[in-house]
């Protein structure tokens, strides 16, 4: 046997099933075998590779063992002359595995193997070829100068950058989402480090196959798809301490004594500075827009030239800050701060301010003259607030962006009948489409298409596999890279369709967009509602436990409402791994429902129809209705 293939997956069924699809495609010439070794996932994984890949050798682990441990289990039994370690979320080309088997046939030197690796978006992914992290490697790409000299052969060397993408060359480092392996090789130098739960691991092995003898190759003539950290948040504080832990591990293990004492500290500091610098790069990402205007409200009020002497307070630092913290949380609650940025809400909230003040005002013994002290500071907040949005819209500032107006133009490649079927779906998906076009793969031409992509303005480029070879939508993702497009994959079963970070499917389709619990706005509402329901028994509790059949309970659930690990109104369990919901805490009620016909499908619609078309006021008749069981424990 040529070839085994062993990919290890945690809950990411769709991206799965496509690779799958490309790897059995891709061996098609090619004597073969493929593992997949699942970590305890929770979203079909499993029961997708039974139904739709028999021939597929799985193993499904009863808990997660970590990347290192999965991918030797299915070593051990794998038979082939040559092992590939592949990540469930690559697209991998039909002549992929032919031409990296005879380059290693050729080289019987060459003990492991990457690819020339591509993202979701055609962009090159420089740790297709890496250099060994030695201490000074791994300074220089922690401090920064990896980044601000790429294609230096000193600061640069993390990436090799200095070497060029299109050409084979000798590396030391292989990725660990795409590595060809020599069995003979894994046989020799042993297999992976169990040590390290993820990442790191492909490091260690690439190093112990160069001091085995051997050397790794970087060969670009292969190319394949990497849907980068699909089931990683590489954002996250706990991705910064699991990698560079996974570096100290490898210092520790490699490197000299004196190099050892030393590196460990940087990699300790490296830590501790990198999960700060994440929690800090979070708390912008979602602060940024009330903390800025925050300070436009303050500017606002300070310049404000109508102050009557009888309202000095306004003046006063500290009641300007209250002031300006109320009227932002106030404008959150209309949704000021959802994305995309909407004119609408920050006008709402403003406005009704203007509607409770002047009432109050009028209420009062102050003149009506006076207004103007309302007046003048929301009218300049308003202006300011707007104007504040514009600049992040016109900055292109990522998730800062304005909701667009037009429906999306896209542009869709493959027989009239795919097309169709995917256009039809994304029409759903995106609630109504703009402009679109079908292109057959008879008439595909770059140039044409990039032409096409600029004349018309197209937001999505829609590939249809069942129409396209793999490496032709590969080969076009990485052409038309530069055009600003987004690119997605239909399958050609028509159930879903992939693209970078996002995955389109009528099982998790929300159709009323607005009423959806997708919705920002709709899952504030629904956290409100909770939390005044919460508060009514709370404050009711001696009165209301009277009407309720377990009250020491209810005083429990409504608690653990407060904290938020719980809503009054929930899913009906167990829920179905085919369907994907959004996540909610678990419910003291489940949505309404016939007991008689509580069989999975009819469990099912009724979870999607709560998904899709939430109603605040109708969980509250719900929770007066069933008043009684409040004290029941989660569902």
């Amino acid at each position: 046997m040529r070839l085994s293939v062993v990919i290890v997956n945690y809950n990411v069924r769709a991206y799965l099933e496509q690779c799958l699809r490309t790897v059995f495609t891709a061996l098609d010439g090619v004597d073969g075998e493929v593992f997949v070794v699942d970590n305890l996932s929770t979203d079909g994984s499993v029961e997708m590779v039974r139904e739709k890949f028999p021939q597929v050798r799985l193993i499904a682990n009863q808990e997660n063992v970590g990347f290192s441990r999965a991918n030797n289990q299915a070593i051990r039994e794998a038979k082939g002359k040559y092992v590939l370690l592949l990540n469930p979320d690559t697209v991998v080309g039909e002549d992929v595995f032919s031409k990296v088997v005879d380059f290693m046939d050729l080289h019987p030197d060459v003990g492991g193997l990457g690819v020339k690796m591509i993202d979701g978006t055609g962009r090159f992914l420089p740790e297709s070829k890496r250099g060994l992290p030695t201490p000074q490697v791994a300074f220089f790409k922690i401090i920064g100068l990896a980044r601000l000299f790429p294609r230096s052969k000193v600061f640069g060397r993390y990436h090799l950058g200095h070497l060029p993408e299109n050409e084979a060359a000798p590396i030391e480092i292989l990725s660990g989402a795409c590595m060809f392996l020599r069995k003979k090789t894994l046989d020799e130098v042993g297999l992976l480090d169990e040590s390290f739960f993820m990442y790191g691991e492909d490091i260690d092995l690439s190093y112990r196959i160069t001091l085995g003898g051997y050397r790794n190759w970087y060969f670009p003539d292969a190319r394949i798809i990497h849907y980068k950290g699909e089931s990683t948040k590489k954002s996250s504080v706990n991705y910064v301490f699991v990698f560079y832990n996974a570096m100290a591990i490898f210092a520790q293990k490699h490197f000299t004594q004196r190099s050892a004492g030393v590196f460990p500290l940087l990699i300790n500091g490296s830590i501790y500075l990198s999960a700060a610098g994440a929690i800090a790069v979070r708390f912008l990402n979602k602060a940024l827009l009330p903390i800025l205007d925050l300070v436009v409200i303050l500017g606002v009020l300070a310049l404000s030239p109508m102050v009557p002497e009888r309202w000095p307070m306004l003046t006063e630092w500290g009641v300007n800050i209250a002031l300006g913290l109320s009227m932002v949380a106030w404008s959150g609650l209309f949704g000021a701060y959802d994305r995309p940025l909407r004119f609408l809400p920050p006008l709402l909230a403003i406005g009704s301010l203007a509607l409770l003040g002047s009432a109050g005002w009028m209420l009062s013994d102050h003149p009506l003259d006076d207004l103007r002290v309302l007046a003048l500071p929301l009218a300049g907040t308003v202006l300011s607030m707007s104007a504040l949005r514009l600049v992040l819209h016109a900055m292109r500032i990522r998730g800062y962006g304005l909701r667009r107006k037009e429906r999306e133009r896209i542009l869709a490649v493959g027989s009239p009948e795919e097309a169709r079927q995917a256009l039809a779906l994304l029409w759903q998906t995106h609630f109504g489409l703009g402009w679109t076009r079908v292109v057959p793969p008879d008439a595909l031409d770059v140039d044409r298409l990039g032409r096409m992509l600029g004349r018309n303005r197209v937001g999505e480029m829609v590939f249809c596999a069942k129409d396209l070879p793999w490496r032709t939508i590969i080969s076009l993702m990485e052409s038309l890279r530069d055009r600003g497009v987004e690119f997605k994959i239909a399958q050609p079963g028509r159930e879903f369709i992939i693209g970078p970070s996002s995955i389109e499917s009528l099982n998790d389709l929300y159709i009323v967009d607005d009423h959806a619990l997708t919705s920002p706005s709709t899952r504030r509402s629904k956290r409100i509602l909770d939390v005044l329901v919460a508060l009514f028994v709370l404050i009711s509790f001696p009165l209301s436990a009277w009407w309720v059949e377990r009250p020491g309970r209810m005083f429990t659930n409504a608690w653990n409402v407060l904290r938020g690990t719980m809503s009054w109104v929930g899913y009906l369990l167990p829920l179905s791994t085919q369907v994907r919901l959004p996540a909610l805490p678990k419910g003291v009620l489940p949505p309404p429902l016939d007991r008689s016909a509580a069989d999975k499908l009819t469990r099912d619609r009724v979870n999607a129809t709560y998904a899709k078309d939430y109603s605040a006021w109708e969980d509250l008749r719900h929770v007066l209705r069933s008043f009684r069981k409040l004290g029941a424990r989660a569902a």
